[in-house]
Order: structure tokens, then sequence, then C-alpha cells
């Protein structure tokens, strides 16, 4: 199921993802993910909390749903660890 409802409306589908749902989330252009809590789920943003390994302490990431509808951001989430829903609205290039 799609995380993003509509690409031109860039408005998180409420009913996909919820607050202490599990998270995976990679930024276009990083080789390495944040993984974490959903914290808090509004239409336009997600907030999460993560462990930040540099320092070993807790940090908060807020993900806009307009970045996530462009492919800013590549998103694994999860409620059981059974199910695994995947979001990459990144622009497709090539053949």
């Amino acid at each position: 199921m799609a995380l993003i409802q509509s690409a031109t409306h860039s408005e998180f589908d409420l009913t996909q993802i919820k607050r202490g749902d599990c998270i995976r989330v990679k930024r276009a252009g990083d080789t390495t993910a944040k993984n974490g809590f959903v914290t808090e789920v509004l239409s336009n943003k997600l907030r999460l909390l993560y462990c930040n390994t540099q320092n070993n302490a807790t940090s908060y990431l807020d993900i806009t749903a307009a970045d996530a509808a462009i492919g800013v951001w590549e998103i694994y989430w999860t409620s059981d660890f059974q199910t695994v829903n995947y979001e990459n609205n990144a622009p497709q290039t090539g053949e």
C-alpha cells in the first residue's frame, strides 16, 4: 500500500502508518539509513525518534509528505515485523 495518497496533494495515508511503528529511512544520495520509531503522524509530516550513532544519543527527524512524494526519502515501516511496507517515489530514469 502506498504511504503517499497522491503525489499532487502530498499527504500521508494515515491508515498505513501510525505512532509506534518501526521505521527505516534513507535520504536520497546517502549510504546509511536511520532506524527508529514513529512518534507523531500528521497528514503532512512524520516525526521519528532514532539513535544517532555518531554521538550515541537519540534524535528526532521530521519527514514531510512533500519530500516523500518527490522521492527525497526511501521509507520502510512495519507494525508487526511480519509485513514490511516500502515507499520510494524517486523519479524513474533510464530505459
